[in-house]
């Protein structure tokens, strides 16, 4: 296959199922907000799995892109603007540890959190989604070759 055509492909897969991911949290803040019965519980629930399989995804994907793509591997290695977007990546993975638990716990209990539980969890959710802004940002900066 061209390199190039190859390198559109994995860059548009990284593109697609990082936009997906993004679409998932919009999604569960959605739902977050209306944590009124045990059906939507689960739903909310469902929604994190598939948004935790997404989060996988877009880390496989993007790595594939960067050794297989046009650049290659040492491109990305090197560049302390690469890592400094794996490090954001990686911050949003661990803030979403915590919503991913409490929606667990809460699950197997029989009653709904109260309001405050669920406005917090909603704040988990907006700090991902805050930090997940920057990644765009970093990503810009590297097709431009800062930090090469």
């Amino acid at each position: 296959m061209d390199p190039m055509i190859l390198d559109a492909l994995l860059a548009s897969l990284h593109h697609l199922l990082v936009f997906s991911l993004v679409a998932v949290l919009f999604a569960e803040l959605v739902l977050v907000d209306g944590l009124t019965d045990g059906d939507r519980l689960r739903q909310l629930a469902r929604l994190d799995q598939v948004y935790g399989a997404l989060a996988g995804a877009v880390v496989l994907a993007g790595f594939v892109r960067a050794v297989f793509g046009a650049k290659g591997w040492s491109y990305y290695a090197s560049n302390p603007v690469f890592w400094a977007k794996i490090g954001v990546f990686v911050a949003v993975g661990l803030l979403s540890a915590v919503p991913t638990v409490r929606l667990i716990r809460w699950r197997k209990q029989t009653a709904l959190p109260d309001a405050a539980a669920v406005y917090d969890l909603r704040r988990w959710m907006l700090a991902q989604l805050g930090l997940l802004t920057l990644i765009p940002l970093l990503a810009a900066l590297m097709a431009r070759g800062i930090g090469y």
